[in-house]
């Protein structure tokens, strides 16, 4: 049952969808014209059917946020790879840097610290994501050696789950038996030219390999060579997040979103795609920005490789992508190149649109890190990683919200506010 399940990814990959629906070619069962901002339905399988004409266009109150602490003075931090919030509303951080899970309390003083760099159990490599299940119990996942921890309320490691998946990976949720939803993405380099590896939501079982495969979306648009992947400028991608049972996952191209709890889709939102020009003095800022980030003596060899890709002509529906504790859904817009805040749009689980607040944009592309032996700047977003947009909105429950912030000097923080949201 594994080997088919691993072949029906492949098989779907290689004959462009033969072996499983693509979920973003979804029927919208709504009519797309309709005068009003917003409908719904539901299909013959129980899942809400939501269009959202235009985001924009949604009358919708703003909500309220009070600032209760920042990470900024007293607690260091370095490539935050996730935070999430614990049933006490103490705050666990996976700090990729350092190898450990920081856990702040409810004012944000530094409880302790969890683990440290090493590959034995409690330690960790590559911290490449943190979630936390309804029971309060940590999951991280290492991505160097793929291995799922899991963590109990003191801090000690109560299990370790291995990954046998080949393919770049990210845990969502976890399901009963050990099981757990997760991204998958295949990277080929044929064809050649603009393409779009696709993406596929999957169970993977306690033996760390794919039993299942729910649906499959178009991936991260990228430019191929016969012996690399360029970056597309504005690229449409996939999204994706997950938080207790709840997973979401969307394409950028227009507003196609899917919420599930644990394996059964639950609302699914469709919107029109964006209008929006990317304009000749934004395209070349991009390009810009892009050479920025690699030492002055190359740009020139960098300029010649983005001249053989593209800058889309429009921007994407939407940028960032949450789910809440609850099922709700934050939907990020895609902000300009000089936006220093992003306008966030909050649906309850059935797709109703709740509100909008306003957060700092977290821009990661713009981060520089230095890699092991190599001399020089590179980007954070290397080939190597899976597509999914990295934003300044960490975790969201019923009355808080934690946000990643950089300072002018690159420094990372987070902000912890009080939410006050509709019912």
């Amino acid at each position: 049952m594994q080997q088919a399940a691993r072949c029906r990814i492949l098989s779907v990959l290689v004959l462009a969808g033969l072996g499983c629906r693509d979920a973003s070619q979804e029927t919208d069962r709504l009519d797309p014209g309709a005068d009003s901002a917003t409908s719904s339905t539901t299909d013959s399988a129980g899942v809400t059917i939501v269009h959202i004409s235009d985001l924009q266009d949604l009358d919708l109150p703003e909500l309220n946020r009070r600032l209760l602490y920042s990470t900024s003075i007293d607690v260091e931090l370095y490539q935050v790879a996730g935070a999430v919030f614990l049933p006490d509303s103490s705050l666990a951080v996976g700090n990729k840097g350092s190898s450990q899970i920081l856990v702040l309390d409810q004012q944000g003083n530094l409880l302790e610290r969890r683990g440290r760099r090493g590959e034995g159990p409690g330690e960790y490599v590559d911290i490449a994501w943190i979630g936390v299940d309804t029971d309060g119990t940590l999951t991280v996942f290492d991505d160097r050696v793929r291995r799922i921890t899991f963590l109990d309320a003191q801090g000690s490691a109560a299990g370790i789950q291995r990954v046998v998946v080949t393919e770049a990976l990210v845990p969502l949720v976890g399901l009963p038996g050990g099981e757990f939803l997760a991204v998958v993405e295949t990277r080929p380099f044929r064809p050649l030219g603009l393409q779009r590896a696709p993406l596929f939501l999957v169970v993977v079982d306690a033996a760390g390999a794919v039993v299942d495969t729910l649906g499959q979306w178009a991936g991260k648009q990228r430019y191929a060579t016969p012996d690399r992947l360029i970056q597309v400028g504005f690229a449409a991608t996939a999204l994706y997040a997950g938080r207790g049972p709840y997973s979401v996952i969307a394409t950028t191209d227009s507003l196609d979103v899917t919420l599930y709890e644990a394996s059964t889709p639950l609302t699914r939102i469709h919107g029109n795609h964006s209008s929006r020009p990317v304009t000749a003095r934004e395209k070349e800022a991009w390009t810009e920005l892009f050479l920025d980030l690699y030492p002055e003596a190359v740009r020139p060899a960098q300029r010649r490789t983005l001249e053989q890709s593209t800058v889309r002509d429009t921007y994407p529906a939407f940028g960032a992508l949450k789910v809440a504790a609850d099922g709700a859904i934050w939907l990020g817009g895609y902000a300009e190149l000089d936006d220093v805040e992003r306008n966030w749009t909050v649906l309850r689980r059935d797709g109703v649109p709740l509100g909008r607040l306003s957060l700092p944009v977290y821009r990661p592309e713009l981060l520089k890190v230095r890699e092991s032996g190599i001399t020089g700047w590179a980007p954070v977003e290397l080939e190597s990683t899976i597509p999914s947009a990295s934003h300044e909105l960490l975790d969201v429950t019923a009355d808080r919200i934690a946000v990643l912030r950089t300072s002018e000097l690159d420094e990372e923080f987070i902000e912890v506010y009080a939410i006050d949201l509709p019912r």
